[in-house]
């Protein structure tokens, strides 16, 4: 490889310097062509070396500065020759179109790419912003790990053009190829813009002017992180410009002055860019170039040819940078408007850089270069480089950072949506189907109603893949029977839910359930890779619920009224209930939750009331003893408990109800001498916390043997064990265990007797009518002559009348109540 070059300034004639110029080529021969000149005398001097040298392929692009020898020339023209001895050269010209990466292939297409081409000198009139990205994705695409170097036009006073063989264009792109199977290369790009800190985001600008920087004045954020809050001179902005974008792709602005309360940048920014503070300092360049230059050496190229930004001529004292390449070969070049560089994998274009592609034809001779020393070294462009590569693995690790989080985050969504044990959308996803329910639409919720059995008989892990298979299962006759019209859901444990369209009848639909449901209780359900499980059965029942059967109700009702109806058609043991069916019990409803509303503000308000009935000696007549019974007071009315008991019975609001009224009692009857009783439920006896605050109660009085609870005998004791245990413990106090209701209908004599009551009430239903049912009266006898086996006083309740009272006493009753005596009083202090 041969190498020459000329320089012709402005004011000296190319004809003559031209015709002066001796240049002896052998083979294929290259001359690029850079130069301030119009494109008409452009096109002269091209003539003049395809008359001079016939063979040879001219390229060039226009260029007010030039590199000849590392030194850098100003309004010329540059003719870099050379003379390849083993490679081929191919060259093209693509005009620029609407679709730049079609541009790139008909350039690629037309170059005729080898198999040994080894590189591509590509010059461009111009590479907008927009189209850059794309034809650089063209090149990669097209002509993957080919490598291809070059640069833009510059704009000079004479216009902008590229050049190829005698002709110039605008709005083109020419390239030329070297094949060769000697030519080796090695290229290099040098960037030191370095990012500094955050990202920001431009949050208000016109055109070159930004105002405002995340919604903060963009002074105020140079000030804070360049002056520490305090103002900082605008020429020391201009050392910390505003950078856009990554290395691939770097954009600097220049802050220049200060305009409107903004920053008049050297290049327009948009609302919306994300931009960073950069810095550069021209020896960190040097350092680069050096440290570069020294390792280019042991590669002995025999020419350099550099593209290098025209911007760096603004921090880049002469051609500092230059002459450490020019100490390794020959460095000749040009400054361009954005630079091609390949990194070895890919093209990138860049800006503000400094690229070269260093080449030698054949093998590099056995002698090694001799060393060179090329100015001072400092550590300043090493720190930079650690503290750029330090934040570089920091934004990577944010960004894996992030990346984890986004992943935790959707799975967290997709969990959140999606039942874990079948895989189905939940009960979120259902509602929101829900919301769009039409009126031939149905909703149709499906219990497992054995679920717990077969946990219990064969274990969790045998209940789960029962799961797993009867939702499968429900999925098949979903797609077989409503292929395209129905979805099914998971919205609780053993619970599915299902939507679908059907024009056919509620009982239509009932009946269809229920022979799918008799053929799948008799499906084996025998989990697979489970041997010592030979059979599982299954029970189901469900509830539906009709869009035009409640065109009112909202989302949330009508997946409630499916469930209340496969509730109900649990309890009463049937397989399907329609919601429909189940209107009459709205009103039920409403006046039970009308209840539970009216206790509740009794209870949260202290507006619980304690009644007191008297309890008589028998014949004497005199006041034995209170019976507190609860009432409640709302907007001025006192409520009786068999108005509200029954509907709260069960929840919590009973329990606090009962732990208040106890407290009233006893704060109402703690300074009086009279005995009282409270009555206790089967309920009261179950829970720890009343319990608990009974106990204190008891204690907290002088005279424990005062008070009695009433233990109300009934069927829905299911513990006696643990009931006589509590009974027990209260007698230990000094408190009296007290039967009420007892000969009611149901009454378990066995039971009674281990519970060794002190006072056994009978039944009003019975006394009532002593005075006229013959029957009642006699039984009343023999339930009295009982107690006094047992020990126990007894005590007629319901006296309402003379008779009543008179019969009572002959049958031998030790205490009288009823209304005939005393009726219930409030309870005041």
């Amino acid at each position: 490889m041969l190498t020459a070059s000329l320089f012709i300034p402005l004011d000296q004639s190319p004809d003559q310097r031209l015709a002066d110029f001796s240049f002896s080529a052998q083979g294929s021969l290259l001359i690029q062509l850079f130069s301030c000149e119009s494109p008409s005398q452009v096109e002269c001097l091209a003539q003049q070396l395809k008359r001079k040298f016939p063979q040879a392929t001219i390229i060039g692009f226009s260029s007010g500065q030039v590199i000849e020898q590392g030194d850098i020339h100003h309004q010329g023209t540059l003719l870099l020759f050379t003379d390849f001895h083993s490679t081929r050269l191919s060259c093209a010209l693509t005009r620029y179109s609407d679709n730049p990466s079609g541009d790139t292939q008909v350039l690629l297409e037309r170059i005729a790419i080898e198999a040994d081409t080894c590189a591509i000198l590509c010059f461009a009139a111009y590479l907008e912003m927009g189209q850059r990205s794309e034809r650089v994705r063209a090149f990669n695409h097209l002509a993957p790990g080919l490598t291809v170097a070059g640069g833009a036009a510059s704009e000079t006073e004479r216009g902008r053009w590229v050049l190829l063989d005698t002709e110039t264009y605008q709005n083109s792109m020419v390239a030329v190829a070297l094949h060769s199977s000697q030519l080796e290369l090695i290229t290099q790009a040098y960037i030191e813009w370095n990012p500094i800190g955050r990202h920001f985001r431009v949050t208000e600008a016109q055109g070159n002017t930004v105002y405002r920087l995340n919604g903060e004045p963009i002074q105020a954020i140079y000030n804070r992180y360049l002056g520490d809050g305090q103002s900082v001179a605008l020429e020391m902005l201009h050392n910390f410009p505003l950078i856009k974008g990554d290395l691939e792709q770097q954009d600097v602005y220049v802050p220049l002055y200060e305009q409107d309360s903004g920053l008049v940048f050297s290049k327009p920014l948009a609302v919306g860019d994300e931009v960073r503070f950069s810095f550069d300092h021209p020896s960190m360049t040097l350092e680069q170039v050096y440290l570069g230059a020294q390792q280019l050496r042991s590669f002995q190229p025999q020419q350099i040819w550099v593209y290098n930004c025209i911007s760096r001529l603004d921090f880049i004292e002469d051609n500092q940078e230059l002459l450490p390449l020019q100490a390794v070969a020959e460095t000749h070049g040009s400054y361009c408007m954005g630079e091609l560089w390949h990194d070895g994998q890919l093209l990138r274009s860049m800006s503000h850089s400094l690229t070269y592609i260093a080449l030698r034809e054949g093998a590099k001779p056995a002698a090694e270069p001799e060393p060179f020393s090329f100015g001072h070294h400092d550590v300043i462009a090493p720190l930079f480089s650690l503290i750029r590569n330090s934040l570089s693995d920091l934004d990577e690790v944010n960004h894996n950072l992030s990346q984890k989080i986004q992943r935790q985050a959707t799975m967290m969504t997709a969990s959140y949506r999606m039942d874990p044990r079948t895989g189905l959308p939940n009960r979120v996803v259902l509602r929101e189907k829900l919301l769009r329910m039409s009126d031939g639409d149905h909703l149709l919720v499906l219990k497992l109603t054995n679920f717990n059995q077969i946990n219990e008989k064969y274990g969790y892990r045998v209940g789960d893949k029962l799961l797993q298979d009867l939702s499968s299962h429900f999925q098949h006759y979903l797609q077989q029977h409503l292929p395209g019209r129905s979805e099914l859901f998971a919205i609780g444990v053993g619970e599915w839910a299902t939507i679908f369209a059907s024009a056919a009848d509620a009982d239509f639909i009932h009946l269809t359930f229920s022979k799918f449901v008799d053929q799948l209780e008799h499906v084996n359900f025998e989990p697979f890779g489970l041997p010592e499980v030979d059979y599982v059965s299954v029970s189901l029942c469900a509830g539906l619920v009709s869009r035009r059967d409640f065109a009112d109700k909202t989302a949330d009702d009508l997946l409630l009224r499916a469930i209340e109806a496969r509730r109900d058609a649990y309890k009463h043991n049937r397989h399907f209930c329609n919601a429909n069916r189940l209107r009459a019990q709205d009103e039920v409803r409403q006046e039970r939750l009308g209840w539970l509303s009216c206790v509740s503000r009794a209870v949260l308000n202290d507006n619980v009331l304690v009644y007191a009935q008297p309890l008589y000696h028998a014949h004497s007549h005199q006041l034995a003893s209170y019976e507190c019974l609860v009432r409640i007071e709302d907007e001025g009315e006192v409520i009786l408990p068999g108005r509200f008991l029954p509907i709260i019975e069960g929840t919590h609001l009973y329990n606090r109800l009962s732990r208040q009224m106890i407290s009233r009692t006893f704060e109402l009857m703690r300074h009086r001498s009279e005995g009282f009783s409270i009555n206790l439920s089967p309920q009261d006896f179950m829970s720890e916390r009343t319990l608990i605050h009974l106990e204190e109660a008891i204690k907290s009085l002088p005279n424990p043997q005062r008070v009695g609870l009433e233990v109300l005998e009934t069927e829905q004791i299911t513990d006696y064990g643990h009931m006589i245990d509590v009974c027990n413990q209260f007698r230990a106090l000094g408190a009296s265990i007290i039967v009420d209701d007892f000969g009611s209908g149901y009454s378990n004599i066995d039971e009674i007797v281990k519970l060794e009551p002190q006072v056994i009430k009978l039944d009003g239903s019975l006394i009532r009518n002593i005075d006229q049912d013959v029957k009642q009266r006699r039984i009343a006898q023999q339930l009295v002559k009982l107690c006094q086996v047992l020990n126990a006083k007894t005590v007629a309740e319901f006296v309402h009348n003379q008779d009543v009272c008179r019969i009572s006493e002959e049958m031998g009753v030790d205490f009288l109540q009823g209304f005939y005596l005393g009726a219930p009083d409030r309870l005041k202090k």
